[in-house]
């Protein structure tokens, strides 16, 4: 028995050793990286809506469509009197298409136009660079792969690299991605072994790296005990 644990032990030990390394250091460093940085709380400018304006019912919208349409609150940003401020907007997903209404008219929203959204996302952006370019994009990239396309891409020419991810009808940012994200999106990926989608905790490999690996724990404790259990006096 004692044998068998000390070979199971050692070949799972070079078997192992580099991903439990990856492991501790990601989790180190991911630990270590402030949170707040690494989504980019700090460059951008977050405004309330003024929900109290809302005179339109959810309910007035939702008759517009079918039974299984999806509904949740939004907002429309606008930038006046050198000023930024949002507006309520009501947001229906209906058979994977996405309408957005103003919870003070009731009307359609329609998307903005680039000057806008680079008049907003300039108004939104704390940081110390400038814009550089925007991109209206009809395919997320992968920093953003969970969002829904079209979405506007706009970078900025700042010590991280920064881009911003706004919605096309509302000017809202969506999301912020620097340098300190994408460091932390590939330190995740090594932790998790997705190496696709980056995203899948569950995946067959990560299961099974950590089940040789609790395997791996388990036998250094039963070669550990064997080593230093109390010896029997002889009688």
């Amino acid at each position: 028995m004692l044998k068998l644990c000390r070979t199971l032990h050692n070949w799972l030990g070079l078997i192992l050793v580099v991903q439990i390394t990856l492991w501790f250091f990601s989790g180190l460093v991911m630990a270590i990286l402030p949170i707040e940085q690494v989504r980019g709380e700090h460059l951008r400018q977050v405004v309330s809506t003024q929900w109290q304006q809302a005179q339109v019912s959810p309910l007035q919208v939702l008759q517009l469509h079918s039974p299984q349409a999806g509904f949740s609150l939004s907002q429309r940003l606008v930038w006046q009197d050198n000023q930024l401020s949002a507006s309520p907007v009501y947001l229906v997903d209906d058979a994977g298409v996405r309408f957005r209404y103003s919870a003070i008219t009731g009307q359609r929203l329609a998307e903005l136009q680039e000057h806008d959204i680079r008049q907003l996302a300039q108004a939104q952006y704390h940081g110390a660079g400038t814009l550089e370019s925007a991109q209206l994009l009809q395919q997320p990239p992968q920093e953003v792969q969970t969002l829904a396309a079209p979405l506007w891409q706009l970078q900025f020419d700042d010590s991280d690299n920064s881009r911003f991810y706004l919605d096309p009808a509302t000017g809202a940012v969506l999301r912020v991605r620097t340098d300190s994200w994408r460091l932390f999106d590939f330190l995740w990926m090594l932790h998790i072994m997705d190496y696709t989608d980056r995203s899948n905790f569950n995946n067959p490999l990560l299961i099974s790296t950590a089940a040789a690996s609790l395997l791996f724990t388990l036998t250094g404790l039963v070669m550990l005990w064997q080593r230093y259990r109390p010896k029997r006096r002889a009688r």
